[in-house]
């Protein structure tokens, strides 16, 4: 170890270290537990202060562009003050420490030759401690330095390992949470890029709706027209996840109470101008669930509410749908659609082995690897429960 100094009353012997072995410790824990690079440096700051007894500390880190140290998050009286000035490479003993990546002490800052000047007319540097801070392939990027030694000692030279060894610590933390930020960086990018599909995704459906409402105008085949409404309400569905996932912060998942409450919401309006006179009523509790997940139960959702609606429409009084949301554990989910309707059509083709709305929903079920079953009873009406893990 090179320690430069050229002062006569430097202190060599008599180490002043005692409890800086389990202090260092508590310290570095503190800053190895933390990935906020602006909370590392503050600790990185009151650690360096504590641990060599000193008045004040700083961190100096080289910038790239412009070669000068910042001075970042100082502690000390003036800290202020200095807090972001710039220190030429060249100048000063952080700049010595640097550019020659080696640890120097100074007890008569004064009489020596390195010193620059003091950042502040309000502190007079007495005496310091400074170490470099290393990345990982052992090169310079900045400097931690202790000011002024309490009680008027003298720092020595068995301070500079119990200092490097801080500056170790401190190093690897801020390299750390530099890659931190930068996989935050490339996260909030790929989030922008995803949210941006999403909403491409939205206006090419939003397109392909609207062709759809302008055919339905011109098609007077009853069955046709059934078909393509049908086909209308599935791409409606689509829209809505795209839509609440262009609105959410957390892209990977959404409130399917909201969008399911959307997709009930359209398919009501297939049937407002209708002659049967059918309610609607929703029991959500809020659930978050994954969106492709979403996707899949809205489309199945949709196919069980048209269903509902045709039985609810044979009802002796009034026609009732019933649509509950349920989440019965961490991870299980419960969508139940009823209906008061007297209708068995659909249990008939069914029988016969023809393609029906059911036989439909169970592939979407399979997709969502859920399962469902439906009940038909004539006097009582016609319940579909689809059940699946979060």
């Amino acid at each position: 170890m090179v320690i430069k100094n050229k002062d006569k009353n430097i202190v060599r012997e008599g180490p002043q270290t005692s409890g800086h072995e389990a202090l260092l410790l508590h310290v570095v824990d503190g800053i190895n537990r933390t990935l906020q690079l602006k909370e590392v440096l503050r600790k990185c700051m009151e650690a360096a202060k504590v641990v060599m007894n000193s008045e004040a500390s700083s961190l100096m880190l080289l910038d790239e562009l412009t070669g000068d140290l910042n001075v970042s998050i100082p502690t000390g009286p003036v800290k202020d003050e200095i807090m972001g000035m710039a220190v030429p490479k060249s100048k000063g003993i952080g700049g010595w420490v640097i550019s020659y990546n080696q640890p120097f002490i100074s007890n008569d800052v004064v009489e020596s030759d390195i010193f620059w000047k003091d950042l502040s007319t309000g502190f007079t540097t007495r005496n310091i401690i400074c170490v470099p801070l290393q990345d990982n392939e052992g090169q310079a990027f900045g400097v931690l330095q202790a000011i002024n030694k309490k009680d008027e000692q003298m720092f020595v030279n068995e301070d500079v390992p119990v200092f490097e060894s801080l500056a170790l610590h401190v190093a690897s933390a801020i390299e750390r949470s530099k890659k931190f930020d930068e996989v935050e960086r490339k996260l909030e990018e790929r989030d922008a890029h995803i949210l941006d599909i999403h909403r491409q995704l939205n206006d090419n459906l939003s397109a392909i709706a609207d062709l759809l409402e302008f055919d339905l105008d011109e098609i007077i085949d009853l069955n046709s027209r059934k078909a393509l409404h049908a086909t209308h309400s599935r791409i409606k569905s689509m829209m809505n996840v795209q839509s609440l996932l262009s609105e959410e912060t957390d892209i990977a998942t959404i409130n399917l109470s909201q969008y399911l409450a959307l997709v009930t919401t359209q398919v009501e309006k297939l049937y407002e101008n209708t002659e049967d006179d059918v309610r609607l009523s929703l029991r959500f509790e809020e659930v978050q669930l994954d969106a492709n997940k979403s996707m899949f139960c809205g489309l199945i959702l949709n196919e069980l509410l048209n269903m509902a609606y045709k039985n609810a429409s044979t009802s002796r009084e009034i026609g009732e749908v019933v649509v509950s949301l349920k989440q019965t554990s961490k991870d299980k989910i419960v969508v139940i659609v009823t209906d008061n309707g007297r209708n068995t059509e659909v249990s008939t083709k069914r029988s016969q082995g023809n393609k029906t709305p059911e036989s439909v929903i169970e592939n979407l079920a399979k997709k969502l690897g859920a399962e469902v079953s439906f009940t038909h009873n004539p006097e009582i009406g016609s319940t579909g429960i689809l059940s699946f893990h979060s």
